[in-house]
């Protein structure tokens, strides 16, 4: 594939990664249970292509890159984190802080795991 297709491909998995991350988020309560959701299905993602399916280079990176770039944040998190801790709720912020990097942890190593 052409470098200037898969550069377009990865903008545009990208997008739709942020979009659904966005709803996502939407989902929230005591924790940012949304924004967990979409970091670890990111995480899993990319868990499950590297050990599953064999795909090109091109096609790999554009769903790595691309969709679960898009679809995980790390900045969203931090900022959800610090929400939470500029209102005093610190304990709020040190689970959304080891949560949103454990959740992700844990379904990369499960979706490796699986046939």
């Amino acid at each position: 594939m052409q470098w200037f297709l898969v550069f377009v491909l990865i903008g545009v998995a990208g997008g739709a990664g942020s979009v659904i991350r966005a709803l996502l988020a939407r989902f929230d309560g005591w924790l940012p249970y949304g924004l967990f959701l979409a970091n670890g299905l990111a995480a899993g993602l990319v868990g499950w292509l590297l050990a599953g399916p064999t795909l090109t280079a091109d096609y790999l990176t554009v769903l790595t890159v691309g969709f679960a770039g898009g679809l995980s944040t790390f900045s969203t998190a931090m900022k959800a984190s610090f929400d939470f801790y500029h209102r005093g709720r610190l304990v709020q912020s040190a689970i959304t802080m080891l949560g949103n990097l454990f959740i992700p942890i844990g379904a990369l190593m499960l979706a490796t795991s699986l046939p």
